[in-house]
């Protein structure tokens, strides 16, 4: 038996949780990963796409993207009642998809395709609190700075980079940067950007202070989402037209390995990842097999899975 005051301690104990959204089903699955379960599975607005959590573990968010009718809502969940607490409308501005929470832990940047725009949504109130221009075309994924102040997105019909100051301070500056470049992320020391390119099938890094392409990697599928550990030990890009996770050093920018996660005749389709806040676990869908895989980066095996509803593609990490 556990000793009471072991017992009273594990129960205040912040507990690491998956949000993971079921694009196809149009419903979002919370899993805690110490008991291996799902807690709740939610409905969301049409067809959503990615899902983002505040860091004090009381909220998380899904992008309501919609498929060939464009959604323009944003579904909040309360993380300790795991309950919809909202549905925030954006309309007339529709297809929100890429998020990240401010350290208010209220206030929600989002990227706005159809405007060509970083929204920023206090997730309380539903009100849109300000609106900055990425100046390019079809700005899909968003990464937030460590300082919290700047901004990055991806620009798919152009294939460029935007880079914004949300204070308002600075003019937002862009860079060409390939072809349909539509995957993104930011590296743990805020000093590079890689971005994928749908059409080359290429990572391409981008130096923030220079402001100029410096690298880039061939993979073997469309790399369409890229992720960096908080230690800053390893990028992951998910491949999902080759069912494939590929490990890279952030360094070097050289490849460490790839792991198939082929499922046979059926397409696996490795999308959305997170990670573990000490840099030894990250967490990748599979929207072909309705699952989420933890692989361990140290062996970069897969150590878990979990099932999860149909078509999984955004995921987030959060201790609620």
């Amino acid at each position: 038996m556990i000793p009471l005051i072991i017992a009273l301690a594990l129960q205040g104990a912040p507990r690491p949780t998956l949000v993971v959204v079921n694009q196809s089903a149009s419903t979002v699955s919370v899993i805690d990963l110490a008991e291996g379960k799902t807690l709740a599975t939610l409905p969301t607005g049409h067809f959503p796409h990615e899902a983002a959590a505040s860091a004090d573990g009381r909220w998380a968010v899904v992008t309501d993207y919609g498929d060939r009718t464009a959604g323009s809502t944003i579904t909040v969940l309360d993380l300790q009642s795991l309950t919809i607490v909202r549905t925030i409308d954006i309309a007339p501005r529709n297809r929100p998809h890429s998020a990240a929470f401010l350290p208010d832990n209220h206030t929600l940047a989002v990227t706005c395709e159809t405007s060509n725009a970083v929204l920023l949504i206090d997730v309380l109130t539903g009100a849109v609190t300000g609106q900055v221009s990425t100046q390019r075309r079809l700005s899909h994924m968003l990464a937030l700075h460590p300082d919290a102040h700047h901004v990055y997105t991806a620009n798919v019909a152009d294939g460029s980079l935007s880079g914004m100051d949300l204070s308002g301070k600075d003019s937002t500056r862009t860079l060409p940067v390939s072809v349909k470049t539509e995957g993104l992320g930011l590296n743990a020391a805020g000093t590079q950007v890689w971005m994928g390119s749908n059409e080359t099938n290429k990572v391409y890094m981008v130096d923030l202070a220079r402001w100029q392409v410096i690298d880039s990697l061939q993979t073997g599928g469309m790399p369409y989402r890229i992720g960096f550990d908080p230690k800053g030990k390893v990028a992951i890009i998910t491949n999902p037209t080759s069912d494939e996770i590929r490990f890279v050093d952030p360094v070097t920018r050289k490849e460490l390995g790839v792991l198939s996660v082929a499922g046979g005749a059926t397409a696996t389709q490795p999308e959305g990842l997170t990670f573990s806040p000490d840099g030894t676990t990250a967490w990748v869908t599979l929207n072909g097999a309705a699952q989420v895989v933890a692989i361990d980066l140290a062996s970069r095996t897969i150590k878990r899975r979990f099932p999860v509803g149909e078509g999984p593609d955004g995921i987030a990490y959060v201790e609620r």
